[in-house]
């Protein structure tokens, strides 16, 4: 039987479709309380246990848990996981309604008293950052990416691949690797700046095809600005006065955005979501609701949702653009999406592969495949979505 420490951080992701960048501080989660944020990481949490549940490996795992918010709900709410799970109860720990960085850090220290193989916490780049504080490499981690940023390279690429992962970790069959966890300053992020800075690293299940990279950023050259500029040519030419546009978050996608005009390009968030019509930028940094009510407002025109991939991981969706919901795709259609990225954005990528994470496991099934990226003017490359 192979110990595994488990918890959930329950307010992370909170604020990534209400277009909060984040939920670090007090303030902060009141914001995206009153925006009417609700919280994901029991969801995700439910979706990987329920995966263990119907695995054939499953009984030869055992989880600790901590009470209450931190992971006990989901599994008392759920009478099937009561029955099959291997789970023990963390007692003597009593843990709020509303957690703190604190509750996370007080359970890694149990964990790590109890010996566990390894430690799995769902929620994003600043609860990674508690974990490490108190791991410090004495135990493997591996994040269940349910935070907003989400930079660091300790996380699965998804629940499901997390799933996969126990079950290589269960067999025997997974080496290990150093993995950076990132940390961004979320005040500095919420004006479009981005300021980040490694943490530290900690040592995860090393398997490429189901973890996650750190996010980079493209170094500027004069071939990328030449490259940008001919998607830009390009993009001019096709633009459609009748069409609704929505810009995803970006440097590249800000960048591109002068096809429509200087004006919008002047105006578009760097790392917000934004809607243009007939040469306008007629609304900013919108939330999952803005989305859904611009598009019934518009609902006689044509959508086209314009993407750019992370750098270095190669996400499109699930990342740092959660405004962008299953629902809101669901409405705009997936033949409307867009892909762009120059040629160094896409060679950075291992295996030049895209990936999706969109919380929405069908969703998610019917975008993998084959996907055009706009690469220069007039120019696609064929990428596959993982």
């Amino acid at each position: 039987m192979i110990k595994i420490g488990f918890l959930i951080n329950p307010i992370a992701g909170m604020g990534g479709k209400v277009a909060l960048k984040g939920t670090d501080g007090k303030e902060i989660i009141a914001e995206a309380i009153r925006r009417g944020a609700t919280p994901i990481a029991e969801k995700k949490a439910t979706e990987f246990f329920q995966g263990i549940v119907n695995s054939s490996f499953g009984k030869q795992v055992e989880f600790l848990i901590p009470k209450g918010v931190m992971a006990e709900n989901v599994i008392r709410d759920n009478p099937k996981f009561i029955k099959k799970l291997n789970f023990q109860i963390i007692e003597h720990i009593s843990i709020p309604k509303t957690t703190t960085s604190m509750d996370t850090k007080r359970v890694v220290e149990e964990f790590l008293n109890k010996d566990v193989a390894l430690i799995i916490f769902v929620g994003g780049d600043g609860t990674a950052q508690d974990v490490h504080s108190k791991v410090n490499n004495e135990c493997p981690i591996l994040g269940i990416p349910s935070g907003v940023k989400i930079h660091s390279s300790v996380f699965a690429r998804s629940v499901q691949k997390s799933i996969d992962l126990i079950k290589k970790f269960a067999q025997g069959q997974t080496e290990f690797r150093e993995a950076e966890i990132i940390d961004l300053d979320e005040v500095s992020f919420r004006k479009g700046i981005l300021n980040t800075r490694l943490y530290g690293t900690c040592t995860v299940p090393h398997e490429p095809t189901l973890m996650q990279l750190t996010k980079t950023h493209i170094k500027i050259t004069n071939s990328e600005e030449n490259n940008i500029q001919g998607i830009t040519d390009y993009l001019k030419e096709e633009i459609s006065s009748k069409v609704l546009y929505i810009l995803g978050s970006g440097s590249t996608i800000k960048k591109i955005s002068n096809a429509f005009s200087k004006d919008v390009q002047k105006d578009k968030t760097l790392l917000g979501i934004d809607a243009v019509l007939n040469g306008k930028l007629i609304h900013r940094d919108m939330t999952e609701s803005d989305i859904l009510s611009l598009l019934q407002e518009y609902s006689n025109n044509q959508v086209n949702l314009i993407l750019t991939p992370i750098g270095g991981q190669g996400f499109i969706l699930g990342r740092g653009n959660q405004q962008i919901s299953p629902e809101v795709i669901e409405k705009i259609g997936i033949k409307s999406i867009l892909i762009i990225a120059t040629r160094s954005k896409i060679d950075s990528l291992p295996n030049k592969v895209l990936h999706v994470d969109t919380g929405n496991f069908e969703l998610d099934s019917k975008l993998m495949g084959y996907q055009k990226v706009l690469v220069d003017y007039n120019e696609y490359w064929t990428l596959k979505i993982d």
